[in-house]
């Protein structure tokens, strides 16, 4: 009991659940799977067996599918307390999910989550902002990859990391390039030519000269969640 415990408290935590009361979600969870899988284990996602909202409950994994050229393709980097949905899913390709690290995933059923929705008016508005943010989340770096450059695309991505005060890479710099649709190399070279700009790696530290070099790769998206967005410090 004491471990399913632990599942529940992380879950009343995400915010798919916000705002939703305990024994609604108590009702809720009693219908969760929780399925362990390892590091560098592969898992092919097809749309009837598939067909839930997943949750991360520890671990790391990318999403990706291979395009008609047969180039993998990083749909998404899920990471703690990430969700995904059907959304990501379709009969038309077959979706992957690659472990990178140990993985622990919590997840429900479609019809258990349309049920709930139905009933429950907050969680069906807490559906509709998460699948609002997913699409602009997909929409934004199909822009990214599609119209910027190799440095615009790392300098968009190290943005990020100003923004939470992290000033840290997240993942792996070969993650990291996969989910940029680049080589490991080009995203080393990219860094380099962003050194020149006062921008610079030490470790997995992002280092800069003045504190300002990485507002020019920001996009009003992105800005967005900067405390300093559209203030007088803003280039915006």
């Amino acid at each position: 009991m004491q471990s399913i415990n632990k599942y529940y408290n992380f879950l009343s935590r995400v915010s798919l659940f916000d705002g939703i009361d305990d024994k609604d979600l108590e009702q809720l969870f009693e219908d969760m799977h929780i399925k362990q899988y390892h590091r560098g284990e592969m898992v092919t996602f097809d749309t009837e067996e598939h067909a839930k909202c997943y949750i991360t409950y520890e671990g790391l994994f990318k999403l990706t599918r291979v395009d008609e050229k047969g180039e993998e393709i990083v749909i998404s980097i899920v990471d703690k307390a990430d969700a995904i949905s059907p959304m990501y899913f379709s009969e038309h390709y077959d979706v992957c999910a690659e472990f990178v690290k140990n993985t622990t995933l919590l997840s429900f059923n479609k019809d258990v989550i349309d049920a709930f929705a139905s009933k429950n008016r907050q969680f069906a508005l807490n559906i509709i902002n998460f699948l609002a943010g997913n699409v602009q989340k997909l929409m934004l770096i199909k822009e990214v990859l599609q119209l910027k450059t190799t440095k615009e695309k790392v300098g968009w991505y190290l943005v990020h990391a100003k923004i939470d005060n992290s000033f840290t890479l997240p993942y792996s710099k070969h993650l990291i390039a996969s989910y940029l649709g680049m080589k490991p190399e080009s995203f080393s070279r990219a860094l380099l030519n962003l050194k020149k700009e006062g921008i610079s790696l030490e470790g997995k530290s992002i280092v800069l000269d003045t504190g300002d070099e990485l507002c020019k790769y920001c996009d009003r998206v992105t800005g967005s969640n900067c405390q300093e967005f559209l203030s007088d410090r803003c280039m915006h």
